[in-house]
């Protein structure tokens, strides 16, 4: 098990909080709020003896938008966001399917399937795997793939792997463990953060509404290999930290009687 802190709580110019990362402890950041330089210096500060071990990647989600059929600059952001993860080894790079998207789902549906196929033949050329989040909420209407479309999806692009973010399943009402188990081995990370079942409000562990001892079980039976990374919104970083700590404590006990059982 490998737990990482997304720096979404520290967008701006708080990068220096995260000089209190432990080494045991993956960081992922959102490229996009920076450039190459930028995330150059701000790893050097916060990694300044050594190269981070677990580093993943948050591709562009603002900036880019794969179902917009006017959005051509794609190619180019992600090609920025590759050779910037190769450079620091980067274990995966995320990618939205969506954010907004008007028009015929099947089509809108057809054409970021077919996008994700280029970035898929641009990770070759830098041996980076890309991880397929699930976003999209029904309550704002921009879910383009629910469960069975997000999973036809990965079987059509079988050299992608899955990341659940938790928050945006459970708005949507999935089957968490039924979906964890469906996913397996193809679900190499999962975006972890609470809410109460109606906005994404990237809440700590604990509260919100999500019952996170089944979500925990299903992963240890399941996917135990899956890279855990704490997406927290409006945190600091004691508050992030002392969340992690108390959240791997349980899914270390719900490991255990797994193992046992």
């Amino acid at each position: 098990m490998l737990i990482s802190l997304s720096n979404l709580s520290f967008i701006g110019f708080n990068y220096t909080a995260l000089k209190q990362l432990p080494d045991s402890l993956g960081l992922e950041i959102f490229y996009e709020f920076g450039n190459h330089s930028h995330w150059d210096k701000v790893l050097k500060e916060i990694y300044p003896h050594q190269s981070p071990q677990n580093l993943s990647i948050h591709g562009p989600c603002i900036g880019v938008n794969l179902a917009d059929e006017n959005d051509s600059h794609y190619l180019a952001h992600y090609k920025d966001v590759f050779e910037f993860a190769a450079k620091w080894n980067s274990k995966f790079i995320v990618v939205h399917t969506n954010e907004e998207f008007t028009g015929d789902k099947t089509v809108v549906r057809q054409r970021v399937q077919h996008r994700l196929q280029e970035l898929l033949l641009l990770s070759k050329n830098y041996e980076i795997q890309i991880l397929i989040e699930n976003v999209g909420l029904q309550p704002k209407d921009t879910l383009l793939f629910d469960w069975k479309e997000y999973l036809e999806l990965l079987l059509m692009l079988p050299e992608a792997g899955a990341l659940l973010d938790v928050g945006h399943a459970y708005i949507n009402q999935w089957d968490l463990p039924d979906i964890i188990a469906q996913l397996g081995k193809r679900l190499i990370a999962c975006h972890l953060h609470d809410n109460h079942g109606v906005s994404d409000d990237h809440l700590p562990i604990g509260q919100g509404t999500i019952n996170w001892n089944v979500l925990f079980a299903a992963i240890c039976s399941s996917a135990p290999k899956t890279t855990l990374v704490f997406e927290y919104a409006n945190v600091d970083i004691q508050t992030a930290l002392a969340s992690i700590q108390v959240t791997e404590n349980s899914y270390l006990v719900q490991a255990a009687e797994i193992t046992q059982d």
